[in-house]
């Protein structure tokens, strides 16, 4: 998933306001594991979309924010948050 870097650098966090990384690859497949065994969860209560192209993750791997049809979804209460966090690799 593309994403200029320029943009990247411009976007936040909308709770925290602190900067966004994008995922890697083996972060977005343990983000899609833990979507399938529950421990990814919406903060809205409602079921976490299993398809996603990528993901901005903040808050030390804790939070993911989906991006879908190359569109990153900020949206505090559609986030995902990890019971686990993320690690980089």
């Amino acid at each position: 998933m593309p994403l200029a870097p320029d943009l990247l650098a411009l976007l936040a966090d909308p709770e925290t306001h602190e900067g966004l990384t994008l995922a890697t690859d083996s972060q977005l497949s343990s983000l899609r594991e833990a979507v399938t065994q529950g421990t990814a969860r919406r903060r809205d209560g409602k079921p976490p979309s299993t398809s996603f192209e990528g993901a901005l993750l903040s808050q030390g791997g804790r939070v993911a924010y989906l991006i879908d049809g190359d569109i990153p979804n900020l949206l505090v209460d559609e986030r995902l948050e990890l019971a686990d966090g993320l690690t980089k690799s």
